[in-house]
C-alpha cells in the first residue's frame, strides 16, 4: 500500500509554505460638497468642502512604526496618520472689464486666486531610546494628564522639564523649563516653570523616571506628559496629538494680448504664499519620514519640526508650504 504524501511533497524545494493573514484594517467615512459658478459676467468659482475621519491600526506600509505592545494591536487602532477631519478649497477667477485703448492695456486682465484651508493633521510620539517598557521595541509611548489639545505641534517646541544634572531629584531649584524654537531654548518664567514643576511631579506614576527623562508641560498649566514606570506601557494612545494644520492664499494675475485670431500671448504674474505666513511642517512628516520632533526626552525639540512641509515632503519652492514665492511667466497659443 502506497503512502500518502503531502501534496507539497512532490515540490521538496518549496519546504513549508505559511499563510499569514494581514492584521491591518481601516476605515474611511466622508462627506463632500461642491458650489461650482461657471463664467458668466467675468467671474467663475469653484468650493470643495470635505468633512472626513480616517481610522486605522497603521497607515504606513514603509517606515511604519512598530506598535507599543506587540500584544496588543487593537491599541494601535485610532486616527490615520492623514486624518484631515475639515478641508475648504475655493479657486476664483475673475475677467477684469476693459476698454479698447493703446496697445490693448485697458483691456485683457485676469485676477486667479486659490485658497487652502486645512485642519490639523496626527502626528504620532514614540521613546526611541529610554525603553522603559522593557520591550526593546523603541516604541514606547508616555503618559497623559490632561487634554492632548494642550499639545499642538509647530513652530516652537513644547515646554520641557528636566534635572540640571543626572542624579538630581526632580524638584524646585534643580529643574529647568525651557521652550526650543530654531533661535535655541528660552527659559520659562519662574511662576511657569514653578507650575509645571509642581504638575509633572504630582502625575508622574515613577520618581525615577521622571528624574531620568524629565517631563512635558502645556503652555497653559493644565495638561502634562510625562514618562511611564518601569516595566510598563504609557496611556497615550496612538496618534493623539494634532499640528497646527494648514492655510494658504495664493494669487496671479495675467494679460492677455490678442495679435491676431490665431496668435495670442499670455504674461503672468504668480504669487505662492500671498501672506508669507510661516506653516510648521508636521513632525511625522505629512508626506515623507521626518520624525524630527516626536521623540520625548532630555534633549528633544518635543512637538517642533523647524520645517516647512515642503521641505518635509522632499520638495522644496514647488511644493506647497514654503516662504512666499513669485514667478513671472510667459505664455504663447498658436
Amino acid at each position: 500500500m502506497q503512502e500518502a504524501r503531502p501534496y507539497f511533497s512532490k515540490f521538496p524545494y518549496l519546504g513549508f509554505i505559511n499563510f499569514a493573514s494581514n492584521r491591518a484594517y481601516s476605515n474611511y467615512n466622508s462627506a463632500q460638497v461642491t458650489l461650482t459658478k461657471r463664467m458668466s459676467q467675468g467671474l467663475s468659482f469653484t468650493a470643495g468642502y470635505t468633512y472626513a475621519h480616517a481610522l486605522d491600526n497603521g497607515s504606513l506600509n514603509r517606515f511604519g512604526l512598530n506598535p507599543q505592545d506587540s500584544g496588543n494591536l487593537a491599541a494601535e487602532y485610532g486616527s490615520s496618520d492623514f486624518d484631515i477631519r475639515h478641508r475648504l478649497t475655493f479657486t476664483v477667477t475673475y475677467n477684469i472689464p476693459g476698454k479698447k485703448g493703446f496697445g490693448q492695456m485697458l483691456e485683457g486682465w485676469q485676477i486667479n486666486s486659490i485658497v487652502n484651508y486645512a485642519t490639523a493633521q496626527p502626528w504620532q510620539t514614540f521613546d526611541n531610546s529610554d525603553n522603559f517598557s522593557g520591550t526593546g521595541e523603541k516604541a514606547d509611548r508616555w503618559d497623559i494628564f490632561g487634554n492632548a489639545g494642550d499639545f499642538p505641534s509647530g513652530k516652537n517646541s513644547i515646554p520641557y522639564c528636566g534635572v540640571n544634572n543626572a542624579g538630581l531629584p526632580f524638584i524646585q531649584g534643580d529643574v529647568t523649563c525651557t521652550v526650543t524654537s530654531i533661535y535655541g531654548g528660552s527659559p520659562l518664567s519662574a511662576a511657569a516653570t514653578s507650575s509645571a514643576i509642581a504638575g509633572c511631579a504630582a502625575h508622574a506614576p515613577s520618581a525615577a523616571t521622571l528624574a531620568a527623562a524629565g517631563c512635558y508641560a502645556s503652555t497653559n498649566g493644565a495638561s502634562f506628559i510625562v514618562p511611564p514606570a518601569l516595566g510598563s506601557f504609557g496611556n497615550i494612545g496612538r496618534n493623539i496629538f494634532r499640528d497646527s494644520g494648514y492655510h494658504n492664499w495664493d494669487l496671479s494675475l495675467f494679460k492677455n494680448f490678442r495679435v491676431t485670431e490665431r496668435f495670442g500671448a499670455q504674461l503672468r504674474w504668480e504669487v505662492f504664499n500671498l501672506l508669507n505666513t510661516p506653516i510648521a511642517a508636521n513632525p511625522s512628516g505629512a508626506s515623507s519620514f521626518v520624525n524630527t520632533g516626536n521623540s520625548p526626552g532630555p534633549g528633544a525639540v518635543f512637538g517642533a519640526s523647524f520645517l516647512t512641509p515642503d521641505f518635509a515632503a522632499g520638495n522644496p519652492l514647488t511644493g506647497s508650504g514654503s516662504q512666499r514665492v513669485m514667478q513671472i511667466g510667459l505664455k504663447l497659443t498658436f
